[in-house]
C-alpha cells in the first residue's frame, strides 16, 4: 500500500535579468533643447528596460542619489513590470540647484535574481544667472570695410554674470537708438563664454556709422547652460570722440537724468527691473484691444504655454512655467514691436496673482524682442494642483501704446488617474468577464469607465499581457485585440 502526492511544476532560472536598454532621465518639457540637464526642479521622468528569457521580470526597485549623499526625495520606489515612471515632488521635496542626480533601477525575476544600473548624472539648475553690467573702458572706431564702406567697430567690456550652478554658456549683446530694439547690431550678438576672467571684452561691427555726440542704447544678457536667460541690463551711452576727424573715441555711460523710453517709466539709468520713479512724463499708457491693434495693421499674436517645440495645456511641475508667442500671420521679425512683456497669473484673476507680491514685485518681465521664456518659482511659493493659469503678453507699438494678449489656460494636475470603484477589466468579450476561452487566436480585453481623470483628461492606457502576476509577454508573443471606452 503506499500514496503519493506531485508538486507543482517549477522553473530553475539562475540568472538575473539584463539590461536591454539602460535607465535614462527623459528631458521632455523641462529642459533645453539637446542639454542633458534640467531646470525643472518638481518632476523626474526615467525609462529602462530590463529583460529575462526565463522567469518573468516581477518587480523593479528606484532609487535617486546625489555624489555627495544629499538630499534625496526618491529613496526607494519600488513599483511592478513598468518600464518608464513620472515622479512628481511637492515644494517642500524639490530637487536642489546645482546638485546632480543619479538614478538606480534594479530589476528582479521571479526567481529572485536582481540586477542593477544606472543613468548618466543629471544636473539641476532652475535659477537664471546672475545679472552684471556693462563697464569701461569702452570704445568706437569707424574704418572702411572690404566693400569700401564705412563702419563702426564697438569694443565692448562687461563683468557681473555668473551662474554658479551651471556655469554661462553665451552672452547676448543688442546695440540700438532705442530701448529694446536691436537694429543697429542686427539683432542679438552671441558671445560665446570661453573667457573665464572676472571682464570680458568683445569687438561689435554695426550696420550704420556712428557720429560723434550720437547716443545708443547698449543690451546684454546671459544665458546658462541649462537654458535659462537671466534679465537684460540696458544703459544708453554717448559717443564721443577724442580725434580731429571724430572718427574713434569712448562711450560714456550715462548716469544720470536719462529719458524715460516708456510711458511706465522704463529707463536705462534706474535700479534694474525698476523705473525712473522720480522722473516725470507726458506719457499716459494707451492699451489697445486686439481688434484694434488688428485695424490699424498693426502685428498680433497668439500666446501658448510651453516652448516652441513643446508646446503644453497641462503641466505637472510645481515648480516652473514656462510660453512662447507667434504673429497670427506667420511673419517671424517683429515689424513695428517696440519691445514684449510676459507675465502670469491664475485664470480670473490679475496678472502676477498667486505668483508674485504685487505690493513689491512688478508682475511684468520686459524681455526685448524675444519671443519666449522660462520661468521658475522660489522655492516659498509654488504652483497650486488643480488650477489653471494663463501666460500674458504685453507687445508694445509706441511708448505709451500697446495691446495685451493671453494664452489659453494651462492646467496645474500634480496626481495619476484614479480607479473607480466596482469597475474592472472584462477579459474574453466586452459582454462579461470570462474566465476560461475556448479559442486560442486572440484575447480580448475591455473596460469601461474604470479609470476616472478629474483634472485634466487620460493621455493614453498601456496594456501589458502575462501568464502570472507582474510578468508580461510581447505583442510578439501574443496576439490581442484592445478595446476600451473612455
Amino acid at each position: 500500500m503506499n500514496v503519493y502526492k506531485t508538486s507543482d511544476i517549477f522553473v530553475i532560472d539562475d540568472t538575473p535579468p539584463v539590461v536591454s536598454n539602460s535607465p535614462k532621465f527623459l528631458l521632455t518639457y523641462n529642459s533645453a533643447h539637446g542639454k542633458y540637464s534640467q531646470w525643472e526642479k518638481s518632476i523626474i521622468r526615467l525609462e529602462w528596460e530590463f529583460a529575462d528569457d526565463i522567469s518573468p521580470i516581477v518587480r523593479h526597485e528606484i532609487t535617486l542619489k546625489t555624489h555627495h549623499e544629499g538630499h534625496t526625495p526618491v529613496e526607494h520606489l519600488i513599483l511592478g513590470s513598468e518600464r518608464r515612471v513620472t515622479v512628481i515632488l511637492d515644494g517642500k521635496n524639490w530637487l536642489h540647484d546645482g546638485d546632480k542626480y543619479y538614478a538606480v533601477v534594479t530589476s528582479c525575476n521571479s526567481a529572485g535574481l536582481c540586477s542593477s544600473d544606472r543613468t548618466p548624472d543629471l544636473l539641476i539648475d532652475s535659477t537664471p544667472p546672475h545679472l552684471g553690467g556693462f563697464i569701461h573702458p569702452m570704445a568706437w572706431v569707424n574704418y572702411n570695410d572690404s566693400n569700401g564702406n564705412i563702419v563702426t567697430n564697438l569694443t565692448l567690456t562687461w563683468y557681473g554674470f555668473h551662474d554658479q550652478e551651471s556655469g554661462i554658456e553665451y552672452f547676448y549683446i543688442t546695440v540700438s537708438r532705442f530701448y529694446g530694439l536691436d537694429e543697429l547690431s542686427n539683432g542679438p550678438i552671441t558671445v560665446p563664454n570661453g573667457n573665464q576672467s572676472e571682464e570680458i571684452r568683445a569687438s561689435i561691427v554695426l550696420s550704420e556709422k556712428l557720429l560723434a555726440d550720437d547716443r545708443i542704447v547698449l543690451s546684454i544678457w546671459a544665458q546658462n547652460n541649462v537654458g535659462l536667460n537671466s534679465s537684460t541690463a540696458r544703459i544708453t551711452v554717448y559717443v564721443l570722440s577724442n580725434t580731429a576727424s571724430s572718427n574713434a573715441g569712448i562711450l560714456e555711460i550715462e548716469k544720470h537724468s536719462c529719458d524715460v523710453h516708456f510711458c511706465n517709466k522704463d529707463c536705462t539709468c534706474a535700479v534694474i527691473g525698476r523705473p525712473c520713479v522720480d522722473v516725470s512724463t507726458n506719457l499716459t499708457c494707451s492699451q489697445m484691444s486686439y481688434a484694434d491693434a488688428f485695424a490699424k495693421n498693426l502685428p498680433v499674436f497668439n500666446v501658448y504655454t510651453g516652448l516652441p517645440h513643446e508646446m503644453l495645456n497641462t503641466s505637472a511641475s510645481s515648480a516652473c512655467l514656462s510660453g512662447h508667442w507667434t504673429r497670427t500671420d506667420g511673419e517671424i521679425v517683429s515689424k513695428k514691436i517696440r519691445r514684449f512683456e510676459w507675465g502670469i497669473g491664475i485664470l480670473g484673476q490679475s496678472v502676477g496673482e498667486g505668483i508674485y507680491d504685487l505690493k513689491l514685485e512688478n508682475p511684468w518681465t520686459d524681455v526685448g524682442l524675444r519671443s519666449e521664456f522660462i520661468y521658475c518659482l522660489p522655492t516659498n511659493r509654488t504652483f497650486i494642483h488643480e488650477t489653471e493659469y494663463v501666460v500674458y503678453m504685453r507687445a508694445w507699438y509706441e511708448a505709451n501704446e500697446y495691446a495685451m494678449f493671453e494664452s489659453a489656460p494651462i492646467m496645474i494636475d500634480q496626481t495619476g488617474p484614479s480607479i473607480r470603484r466596482g469597475r474592472y477589466i472584462k477579459e474574453g468579450n466586452c459582454l462579461q468577464d470570462l474566465d476560461f476561452i475556448d479559442w486560442t487566436d486572440s484575447i480580448i480585453a475591455c473596460w469601461d469607465g474604470v479609470f476616472n481623470e478629474q483634472q485634466s483628461r487620460i493621455d493614453h492606457f498601456t496594456v501589458s499581457l502575462g501568464t502570472s502576476a507582474h510578468s508580461k509577454k510581447t505583442v510578439s508573443e501574443i496576439c490581442y485585440i484592445i478595446c476600451f471606452f473612455v
